[in-house]
């Protein structure tokens, strides 16, 4: 019972995560609009999930793309990945981890077991060759 408990206050807790991530990515567009120069760092990136199913890996990629900023470009199934575009991306590790916890939070809601499992490896880019 105390799981079922946790698992339904993580999905009354969702709109509210969802907000905020949309609430943050705002203000930071918004401060960079209103403010002289730009800090657009523009890049891609690809995204190994831990989503296993496919309603979790729309969720995610449809996460991403309502989140100012972001951008998911394309989805693979299997293995799961996203390759996503995002206008601010100083520290591509940074990024990935914000990503990462996005994904954590659909897998809470989406499982009962809000355990994700460990990270999957970045993918080396050509700079890493």
């Amino acid at each position: 019972m105390t799981a079922l408990l946790r698992w339904t206050g993580r999905i009354l807790a969702f709109p509210f995560s969802f907000a905020y991530e949309v609430v943050k990515a705002n203000l930071v567009l918004a401060g960079d609009i209103l403010t002289p120069g730009s800090r657009i760092n523009a890049g891609f990136v690809e995204l190994p999930l831990r989503c296993r199913t496919d309603m979790e890996i729309t969720t995610i990629a449809n996460f991403i793309t309502l989140t100012p900023g972001t951008v998911t470009v394309a989805v693979r199934k299997d293995p799961a990945t996203l390759w996503v575009h995002g206008m601010y991306i100083d520290d591509v590790e940074e990024f990935r981890a914000e990503l990462y916890a996005m994904e954590a939070t659909v897998i809470g809601v989406l499982r009962k077991d809000p355990d994700p499992g460990p990270v999957p490896l970045a993918p080396r880019t050509e700079e890493q060759s």
